[in-house]
């Protein structure tokens, strides 16, 4: 009899520490989705052990080179949303969040300790009129956000988008506890270009940036970014589409022969 038991033990027949262990080399969102309310020991032991600071709400698929889709199934949504999210929203340090499951994952709480936020898979029309309508999110950005993260729906024929543009410039407007920046450069087949250079001298500027990762059109725009206006800016990981660049301007020169001066430096 005893030997028939030990054959036939069950998950609820683990210590918490092995539970722990096997809860821990699991996805977030799936441990979530199938653990809560299971029955109170699970509950206690996702919610206390864990100690979840960071959600990725996103699944990647990829259907071909540049279709990718980044949805999760509408269930598990719906549950991390109603029976999740409001016990754990004010823990939280990190949350990334694709598009069709923003507006849910904005409504459940305001997200006090949240400083770092990745907003992934957007349509460049539809995530600025989330920057500029969303009011949970501007809070997020003006007041609480330090490290972002961008992508959005890439067009490899496209030259470059006048939108995507003015969101980085929004966003160094609006986020002035920014210290880290990645806007197109999550995925290595997704890098969106941006033209900058065309701005007037006092916008896209910002006291507080430390790092950045950003893909631009010309070399203009590389050394627009490297003029003064980002002040604190010790980091520039750039993609340049387009090399070419008129030595007439003599600030241009100094900037240009910085440039190669930190590059012998850095790889010499």
């Amino acid at each position: 009899m005893d030997t028939f038991k030990k054959n036939n033990l069950n998950m609820l027949d683990l210590l918490d520490e092995i539970l722990l262990i096997i809860f821990n080399k699991l996805n977030t969102i799936d441990t979530l989705y199938s653990l809560v309310d299971v029955n109170e020991r699970f509950n206690r032991l996702v919610f206390n052990a864990l100690h979840i600071h960071n959600l990725d709400t996103t699944n990647m698929v990829i259907r071909s080179y540049y279709d990718r889709r980044f949805s999760i199934d509408d269930n598990i949504l719906s549950k991390i949303c109603e029976k999740i999210l409001p016990r754990i929203y004010h823990q939280l340090n990190e949350l990334i969040v694709e598009q069709n499951s923003v507006k849910h994952i904005f409504r459940t709480g305001n997200y006090p300790q949240l400083d770092s936020l990745s907003l992934i898979d957007f349509q460049k029309e539809i995530l600025f009129q989330y920057l500029t309508g969303n009011r949970i999110l501007h809070h997020l950005l003006t007041q609480q956000i330090q490290h972002l993260n961008i992508d959005v729906s890439y067009d490899p024929k496209s030259k470059g988008s006048k939108i995507l543009s003015s969101i980085f410039a929004l966003i160094l407007f609006k986020c002035q506890r920014l210290i880290n920046l990645n806007i197109c450069q999550l995925f290595c087949d997704r890098k969106a270009p941006i033209r900058i250079s065309k701005f007037p001298s006092t916008s896209c500027t910002s006291s507080t940036l430390i790092k950045v990762k950003v893909n631009v059109i010309t070399f203009d725009d590389c050394l627009y970014l490297l003029d003064g206006r980002l002040e604190h800016l010790s980091t520039l990981i750039i993609d340049v589409k387009k090399i070419s660049f008129n030595f007439s301007d003599k600030n241009k020169v100094n900037i240009f022969s910085t440039i190669l001066v930190f590059w012998r430096e850095t790889y010499s």
